[in-house]
Parts: C-alpha cells; structure tokens; sequence
C-alpha cells in the first residue's frame, strides 16, 4: 500500500508544508493519483475519486482568492487522500481551506520543487511498483503457508534468485510510520546492500521487498561462518543510514527459509514493543521456545484441552482451578507466592493443586507437574 508519506518522499519534492493540522496525515493510503487544471464548474471534479492524491499549481485560478477556495473546498469534499499545491504561482489559500482540511482530515500541501506533472508521473510509477511488491510480498506469505523444503528452496530462488549455503531474513520497519516512507526505507535498504564486499561482507546474494507494512530482506552467505559477522555489519550500515526497528532470523539451509522468515517477524514485534533499534533470535531467550510452541496446532490444540478440563470443572462448581494453576506458573511453582497473589492461605493454593492432579490424571512428582502447567500455558 502506497501512503502520502511514499508520496512526499519522491524526488520530486524538495520542500513541503502542511497547511492545517491533520493528525497521521502521512499514513494515509493512496490509491490513484491526479492532477487538478481546472475550475469546478461544470461537475464538481466528480471525476476525482476517494483515494486520489491530487496534485496541482491551481494556475487556471489567476490568483483568484475566489476560485482558489472554491476548487479546493470542492476537491476535500471528494474525499481524496490529500492534495499538493505547487507554490509557483503563489496561491492563496484562505481560512475556509485551512479549516476544511482539518475537518475533513484531508492533508492539503503547498511545496517547491518539480512541476505537477513530474510529481504525478513518479507517483504513478510508484503505485505500479507497489503492485509488483504485492506480488512479492504474496510470494512470502505462500512461503509462510506451507511447503516442503524443496519447494521452499525453489520458490525463494524464484522469488529472490537466492543461492548459497544458508541465508537469513531481516525484518525492517521504520521507527516513525507517521512520517517515514516505507519505499524510502526499502531503497536505503538496497542501497546498503548493493557494495556488499566494500562493506566487508562475505555475501552470496541478497534481495529486499516491501512485506505489507514492513521490508523484508532475505540474505545468503558463503557460509555459516560468514553469517554472524555479516548479520552485524548489515545491521548496523542499515541502522547508519536510517532510524529503524529490526529483527533479525537465525541462518538455515534455503530449504528452511520460511522458519527465518518467521523469526525475523517475531523478532521485529519484540524490536517494536521494547523500543529496541536490532533484536536477533537468539536474545529472545525463552520467547524463542514460546513463539515456536504457538505456532505449532498440534501443542496449541493439546494446551488448550488440558485448559478446558479446569475451565469446566470452574463453571460447573464456582471453582478458581484455573486462575490457580496459572497463578503457580507465574510463580514458578513457589506456592506461597502464588498464594499472595490470589489472596489465598498456602494451604487453600495446595488442596487446589491436589485438585488439578486428580482431575488432569497426573501422577508424576511436582517438577513434572509444574512443567505440564507451564506447558499448559505457554500462551
């Protein structure tokens, strides 16, 4: 999806004001672009659809506070993703515009730089780019479904032209979506892919498409060897050249690409939520094993019967057998922690526990019965 920040970030821009106040302007998608020539005199530019970004030097107004007003009050009222005023002609823009662009949440711009017509040939060749990364990012997540490692090894080639004797995925997203272009943030990623031996990388291959709202780069390497001190320098020239988030996959045979894939995306979520510029898998620590226990059905499905059992035995007998078991995990089977937290005596968090056990068939000593609870959920 291109988003006006894309937009703002072409070649053609070189100075952009935002007229009004108009919160997440940037973020908003933008499915056509147009350009504006004329007064809305006739139709009401009911020729311009929802989702245009429009683009235009309003020099058919002749500087007519009038008709300026006129031809943009009726462009927000279309509902078009934002506009963009070339200030060549200086046009002015009243109150009435300002106002209707904050109330509409309709982003209008003035800025310098090419003419309109060059801002709408390189947003339209933008948004045929996006189509062909949708077709790539489409190719990811037929990976992500399920394949064979032969038919995973043979679809990264296609997809990525990878080779080489393993590879891992970089997940890249910009630290600010609100102003960053993610198009801007891929080709910064290319470019600090394209020289890889004068940055001292030992790389097979590389390739880096937009992945819905993030980019994603797959890498092969000579060897394993060669991976670990790669991974850091890509990493870091990334990091270099821009304000990011990234999470960062183990290497795998080709075969296995989807598992790195998925790593990187996990490792990208923990990047956001803790703030953290790089996060590589392997400082996921215990994360790692409970990412890779929920993406299995099988574990999940077993889990959650195990769950059940406590969960109906609470709703046929007003029983707390459930909130208990989940508060011992959490307690890492200290009973008179788990105890204080559900303000119980130690004596009432055991006779539940015995409960459970009798319930869940367990006859095994307490370390096995703690670590079936905490399998039970790891959720």
């Amino acid at each position: 999806m291109i988003t006006i920040a894309d937009i703002l970030a072409l070649p053609a821009f070189e100075r952009v004001e935002l007229i009004a106040p108009c919160p997440r302007a940037a973020t908003r998608a933008v499915h056509n672009v147009g350009i504006l020539d004329c007064p809305p005199d006739y139709d009401r530019y009911e020729v311009y659809r929802p989702g245009e970004f429009i683009v235009t030097n309003l020099g058919f107004a002749n500087g007519s506070v009038e008709l300026v007003e006129d031809s943009m009050l009726a462009m927000l009222k279309r509902g078009v993703s934002g506009i963009a005023i070339k200030t060549v002609y200086d046009p002015p823009i009243t109150d009435a515009v300002r106002a209707a662009s904050e109330r509409f949440g309709i982003p209008v711009y003035l800025y310098t730089g090419a003419y309109h017509e060059m801002v709408a040939y390189q947003a339209l060749d933008l948004l045929r780019r996006d189509e062909l990364e949708s077709d790539k990012g489409e190719a990811v997540d037929a990976l992500l479904a399920g394949m064979s490692q032969e038919e995973i090894r043979r679809s990264v080639y296609d997809l990525a032209g990878l080779i080489g004797t393993v590879m891992n995925c970089f997940a890249i997203s910009p630290k600010s979506r609100d102003t960053s272009s993610l198009y801007a943030t891929l080709e910064q990623v290319k470019i600090a892919l394209a020289q890889p031996a004068a940055l001292g990388l030992s790389l097979e291959s590389s390739f880096a498409c937009r992945y819905h709202d993030l980019v994603l780069v797959l890498v092969s390497y000579e060897s394993t060897s060669a991976w670990e001190s790669s991974s850091k320098r890509i990493t870091s020239q990334i990091a270099d050249a821009m304000s990011m988030h990234c999470g960062v996959g183990s290497p795998m045979v080709l075969g296995s690409a989807d598992l790195s894939i998925r790593q990187a995306l996990t490792c990208l979520d923990q990047a956001r939520s803790a703030g953290k510029s790089v996060v590589f898998w392997r400082d996921l620590g215990i994360g790692a094993f409970v990412t890779a226990a929920r993406t299995s059905r099988l574990f999940s499905q077993t889990a959650a019967e195990y769950r059940q059992v406590l969960a109906a035995y609470d709703q046929e007998h007003a029983t707390e057998l459930m909130a208990t078991a989940a508060a011992f995990v959490q307690a890492h089977g200290e009973v008179k922690v788990a105890a204080e937290s559900l303000f119980q005596h130690p004596n009432t968090v055991r006779y539940r526990l015995r409960k459970i056990r009798s319930l869940l068939g367990f006859e095994e000593g307490d370390a096995a019965f703690l670590l079936m609870l905490q399998f039970m959920f790891l959720i």
